[in-house]
């Protein structure tokens, strides 16, 4: 079988733009499985845990911070389940209106995807945003 030019330039074009889709696509697919592959890699308590201890530590600043400022402590398996839209870190200070005891903020996304992740406190924190809990304290939300 004989093959002309235009077929095998065809044939690349056609290869080269299914690759792009396929990369394009794979961040929407981790955004989109988001909370059950966290499932798989943290439980709640372990969240809760790194969270309670964060806010011991740390002046709540109500600004974005990087995992990585937070060394090992940081749940690792976190990092990998959207590497291309986040993780960033939000410590929230204690604030009547918002947040009635100060929280974490474990956040993936983007202006096209949305939001979607993890707001974390001791046991007393009830979210005020729409989320559904993991346990007392662990909320998931997706905007």
């Amino acid at each position: 079988m004989k093959f002309n030019s235009s077929t095998i330039i065809g044939v690349c074009l056609l290869a080269c733009i299914s690759g792009i889709i396929c990369s394009a696509c794979k961040p929407v697919r981790q955004f989109d499985q988001l909370e059950q592959n966290a499932r798989k890699v943290v439980t709640g308590a372990e969240l809760q845990a790194w969270a309670v201890n964060l806010l011991a530590q740390h002046t709540p600043s109500n600004t974005r911070l990087n995992p990585s400022q937070f060394g090992a402590d940081f749940p690792k398996a976190l990092l990998d389940l959207a590497p291309d839209i986040g993780p960033s870190v939000y410590v929230y200070e204690k604030d009547d209106k918002n947040y009635p005891v100060a929280c974490v903020h474990i956040n993936w996304g983007s202006g096209m995807l949305g939001a979607a992740g993890f707001e974390v406190g001791p046991t007393n924190f009830v979210s005020l945003q729409p989320s559904h809990a993991w346990q007392p304290g662990v909320y998931f939300y997706r905007r």
